[in-house]
């Protein structure tokens, strides 16, 4: 049997180089990765039964976190993003952007050639992070970069073909949540916003976005906090205060809490 080792994504960049060698991906979120092989010929399974074959110039979108498997048919190049739907949606609307509502509903995975563009972008980005370039707030800069690239280099079809495995029946629901959840200060205002009975908001919701509501908007929270923090324009009394924390030791507790850190750590 050949052996397996572990590749293990943990930030929204990451450069990666393979040797010859099968390699099981393990994911911490269920966010969507777009692999981008710069150099060489690698081979996906995934669910043990879909094979892909990804040559160098080429991308690929693993939907969610699902069994993957992944092998380097020689040594190879890759750049992985970790996507952020909401984001996405968010800033691009791709919903409206590539007319969700005419696209197929079938889940196949698809393939796109690597623009020169964006292959500029990406040397561009691999060369940072070899120097030691690591900041989150640049990370999460250039991810709204590449989507802003993305709708810049290809047709509308090919991306609504591309994207069509994360665009899920609920992303109507989806869309409406990320519109409207920092408008309402509890999940109870924001099922009632929706129309829905609080239980049944919970059950829909946990259906999008597989975690309960409180959870999901704790983790937006987090997100907004910790760009923020990073930024340094701001003092941390000062973002304690904006985020309505009832004093600057709720707001430590809670970043230590959900990062592993107390701000001042952050910064």
């Amino acid at each position: 049997m050949e052996k397996e080792n572990n590749i293990e994504f943990q930030n929204i960049w990451e450069n990666i180089f393979l040797p010859e060698q099968v390699y099981r991906i393990t994911k911490k979120s269920s966010d969507p990765v777009i692999f981008f092989l710069l150099e060489g010929n690698i081979r996906f399974t995934i669910n043990d039964t879909d094979v892909y074959t990804v040559d160098a110039g080429e991308m690929i979108l693993l939907p969610e976190a699902i069994p993957c498997k992944i092998e380097a048919l020689k040594r190879s190049s890759i750049m992985k993003c970790a996507l952020s739907v909401e984001s996405l949606l968010v800033k691009t609307k791709l919903m409206e952007e590539l007319g969700f509502e005419n696209t197929s509903h079938e889940k196949t995975i698809k393939k796109l050639p690597v623009s020169e563009i964006i292959g500029q972008f990406l040397l561009l980005l691999r060369k940072c992070m070899e120097q030691g370039l690591v900041s989150y707030y640049f990370f999460d800069l250039k991810r709204s970069e590449l989507n802003l690239l993305l709708f810049a280099c290809y047709e509308k079809k090919a991306l609504a073909e591309f994207f069509q495995p994360v665009l899920s029946k609920d992303i109507q629901f989806k869309h409406f949540v990320l519109n409207n959840y920092l408008k309402v200060k509890s999940v109870q205002e924001l099922a009632m916003l929706a129309n829905y009975s609080a239980s049944g908001f919970i059950k829909k919701f946990q259906k999008a976005f597989d975690e309960s509501p409180y959870q999901w908007m704790q983790k937006q929270k987090a997100a907004k906090i910790q760009i923020d923090i990073n930024r340094g324009v701001k003092s941390l009394q000062e973002i304690a205060n904006e985020y309505k924390f009832s004093s600057y030791q709720h707001f430590s507790i809670f970043c230590k809490a959900m990062f592993g850190f107390p701000p001042t750590d952050i910064r």
